[in-house]
């Protein structure tokens, strides 16, 4: 069971967020120096959220680097309500992941579905607020069902809508020029049925052109995995791989959801594309301080050779204690 956010309450739910700066952390920058940038911005934890900080973080990865920043996420909540800023930089950690073309049709959701997501929307903001348990899932059915009864009903509604309406899904995920309507499917196709048909259509929209639809494609891949590991044979292993090496914060943070359930198979050649694929970027993602960490961590302590058992010490310690056990010092 896992806490979340969705990414349609993203905005929402950062309203009601301490509007502070909780930590500020960097990906993509190997070759460059990330405290440099640091240095650079003009503002630090503690500070307030403003709307400038986005144009702000760019220029100042522009002045210290000479280089665009991929990306700057402001990310809600920490436990103290606070958000994290994510910035992306361009070095040797980031490469391009290449999207889809952008469909230039005219299929759009229906009208009672866009209420039912609406209605849920509002719910996951609710439950959010509550804390505790309340924004915690149970993804054991292989489509996310919270612990609040309010958003658990709605949640139910939407499989109920998913499982009779496939066909209008797939169309408004697969063509439609409207990236709002292309979200609303994926999540909604995440709460479908289990088919063949249903993992294709995840899969593709894994490279759509819009950050919200890869989003939502990409966390009900993830929700699959957790749910049943015997997807994994259906996934392909490589779009995941390089996802987590994308310019793009809800990139790297989907795929990682993804990879972390591929990973426990430890099946060697699983073990060997993640090695080879993306350790630069899982260790620059394990060394963030926010539970963000936590996929890339597990992940990494797989690719070492740390077992099931031995987990929860290498977790919570020293990122070292992994790093020690990839490259044991000589």
């Amino acid at each position: 069971m896992l806490c979340r956010v969705a990414a349609l309450s993203l905005a929402a739910s950062c309203a009601f967020a301490a509007n502070q700066i909780g930590h500020i952390e960097f990906f993509g920058y190997k070759g460059i120096n990330p405290e440099a940038v640091r240095r650079a911005l003009p503002f630090k934890p503690g500070d307030p959220v403003t709307a400038q900080i986005k144009q702000q973080a760019r220029a100042a990865v522009k002045d210290a680097t000479g280089r665009d920043a991929t990306d700057v996420a402001i990310v809600c909540c920490e436990d103290d309500g606070g958000q994290t800023i994510f910035i992306g930089l361009a070095g040797e950690s980031y490469h391009p992941f290449a999207y889809n073309p952008a469909p230039a049709g005219a299929a759009r959701v229906s009208p009672q579905l866009n209420e039912i997501m609406r209605r849920l929307d509002k719910a996951m903001v609710a439950a959010v607020r509550k804390g505790g348990d309340a924004a915690r899932e149970d993804d054991s059915r292989g489509y996310a069902l919270s612990n609040d009864r309010a958003t658990r009903a709605l949640e139910l509604s939407l499989h109920d809508y998913a499982t009779k309406h496939e066909d209008e899904l797939l169309s408004v995920l697969e063509s439609s020029s409207d990236e709002n309507h292309r979200q609303i499917a994926a999540q909604s196709i995440g709460y479908g049925t289990q088919t063949p048909r249903q993992i294709e259509a995840l899969v593709r929209a894994a490279r759509d052109p819009s950050d919200g639809v890869r989003n939502d494609a990409t966390r009900a891949i993830g929700v699959l995995l957790r749910s049943d590991l015997e997807y994994a044979k259906k996934i392909p292993l490589v779009t995941f791989v390089q996802m987590m090496n994308s310019g793009i914060w809800t990139d790297r943070n989907k795929a990682s959801s993804v990879l972390e359930p591929m990973s426990r198979s430890r099946e060697p050649q699983v073990l060997e594309q993640i090695r080879t694929g993306v350790l630069d970027s899982l260790i620059e993602m394990a060394r963030w301080k926010t539970n963000h960490a936590i996929f890339a961590r597990y992940i990494l302590a797989r690719v070492a050779g740390i077992s099931e058992d031995q987990m929860a010490r290498y977790l919570t310690g020293p990122l070292d204690l992994i790093l020690n056990r990839l490259h044991p010092p000589e």
